[in-house]
């Protein structure tokens, strides 16, 4: 099956090894993950780390497409301390240090969450952190990618992408966000940035995370439009167990949720 998985689905609940997650991921069917563990601490991981992950992967049998950025309340693209910003600017290096060393191509982060008077301010700052992790992209062959996650995001998107070319900076395109926040039809002008796919469904309530079909995200449109857009890479599917939505195994909730992928997938024919 030419389709990817979040390799945190089980990591709030059931809490499985490393080594166990991968080889369930293989075990259901999936070639592929995005990796997005410790996407939400400030954990650096050293060398031996990244080589040892990678192994771990590849012994699994799987590959790794792209890696989701870190960042934590304080530690964020926009952050006012100057201490937390430079520290952000060190993980994102990290990440696309990390993304390299597993074969990915391209780094996940979330733009500036505020919105009003001081967006202007905020995604100037940000784009510093764009400019500061540009060289070791480049050398390293990892693009960047921002997720949408605000209601604001569109103009967000369009100014960077105004300022960078498309093959350093792109879209990561997350549905169940968009889902939330009703601009689904404005973000999808995006298409020819789609570097990277974060698809789960969710009601329009919350942030479920929860597989295709399985909430209100019109799956019809989404899938029309990556076929659309050209995206080459295997579709990644961002999907994390809940208990409070999914009583069963680990086991039980990969068929599910390999179930529902098919149906969605079957759309792009």
């Amino acid at each position: 099956m030419d389709v990817s998985i979040t390799s945190d689905m089980f990591n709030y609940h059931f809490k499985p090894g490393m080594e166990r997650k991968l080889q369930l991921f293989a075990e259901h069917g999936f070639g592929y993950i995005h990796w997005c563990d410790d996407w939400d601490n400030d954990l650096i991981y050293t060398r031996e780390e990244m080589v040892t992950y990678s192994m771990l992967i590849e012994s699994a049998g799987l590959e790794c497409l792209d890696v989701h950025g870190t960042a934590t309340g304080t530690i964020r693209i926009d952050s006012e301390d100057n201490g937390a910003f430079e520290t952000y600017i060190k993980l994102l290096e990290n990440r696309i240090e990390f993304c390299y060393t597993v074969g990915g191509d391209a780094v996940v982060i979330h733009p500036p969450r505020y919105g009003g008077s001081e967006l202007s301010w905020r995604i100037d700052r940000s784009t510093k952190v764009i400019d500061a992790v540009r060289p070791l992209c480049a050398d390293l062959g990892v693009a960047i990618a921002v997720e949408n996650c605000h209601p604001s995001d569109e103009n967000i998107l369009k100014t960077y992408f105004e300022r960078y070319p498309t093959e350093y900076v792109g879209f990561c395109f997350d549905s169940g966000h968009a889902n939330l926040n009703g601009n689904m039809d404005r973000l999808l002008k995006f298409n020819d940035r789609l570097k990277v796919l974060h698809l789960h469904d969710n009601k329009g309530e919350r942030d479920d995370h929860q597989p295709p079909l399985s909430g209100t995200v019109n799956w019809s449109q989404v899938m029309g439009w990556i076929k659309e857009s050209g995206y080459a890479k295997p579709i990644n599917f961002e999907v994390t167990h809940d208990p409070d939505l999914f009583e069963g195994t680990m086991d039980e909730f990969l068929d599910y949720t390999r179930n529902s992928i098919l149906k969605v997938m079957a759309l792009l024919d």
